[in-house]
């Protein structure tokens, strides 16, 4: 499972149909009685498939890693990520699933 899109890169350009997937997910809570569970999501952008074959990523910290709200009855998969990752801004709209 992946996205393909415009990727953001520093400087204010965009890679055209880069690939783009998540590489880890998490779920967690501050050591705090009354924090909340979290899920964080780190993504890497790569240039196409092969490149991501190649280990080969491209520098994109605005697609790198997010946080998100999680409630104990959610999954905490990729695809519940990949899924979360659709109602941020920066994915919402401007993918397609590979």
């Amino acid at each position: 499972m992946a996205f393909k899109m415009n990727v953001p890169l520093p400087g204010g350009i965009e890679h055209a149909d880069g690939y783009v997937r998540v590489t880890d997910v998490r779920v967690c809570k501050k050591d705090d009685e009354d924090a909340e569970w979290f899920m964080m999501v780190d993504v890497a952008a790569y240039k196409d498939a092969d490149s991501r074959a190649d280990k080969a990523r491209l520098s994109a910290p605005a697609v790198d890693k997010f946080k998100f709200a999680y409630s104990v009855d959610d999954a905490a998969t990729p695809a519940a990520a990949y899924a979360k990752l659709k109602t941020h801004d920066t994915f919402k709209g401007k993918t397609t699933d590979v």
